[in-house]
């Protein structure tokens, strides 16, 4: 019986993570999985483009994996360098919109294409 309790617990305080979505897309990651960004970063300046089925590739090929949107937050993943590495976009930005963002490296500047 007391097994039974634990398990039952466990679910319970469990649970909430499985009932958990990601929330809509922002206006402005709507915009930049339809239409693609370019980015400035370290000097180097390269086009990101996004596919419906949850992969994007950049810079001319340099590196390619799958995102995840989830309101305002861009979540990146590339094989063997960045393992859902989620990044937060302003709201209201739309086409040829220019802003920047922190990154690890310092700003990365991003046009909305």
């Amino acid at each position: 019986m007391r097994l039974m309790t634990i398990a039952l617990a466990a679910a319970l305080i469990a649970s909430p993570a499985f009932a958990q979505e990601t929330a809509a897309p922002s206006d402005t990651l709507k915009t930049i999985v339809e239409k693609g960004m370019t980015m400035s970063v370290m000097g180097m300046e390269g086009s990101m483009d996004f596919k419906p089925d949850g992969t994007f590739s950049g810079f001319d090929g340099m590196f390619a994996g799958t995102y995840k949107v989830d309101g305002a937050k861009l979540c990146l993943t590339v094989p063997g360098m960045i393992d859902n590495q989620c990044t937060e976009y302003p709201v209201g930005k739309t086409s040829g919109d220019k802003f920047t963002i922190a990154g690890d490296f310092g700003e990365i500047e991003v046009t909305v294409r």
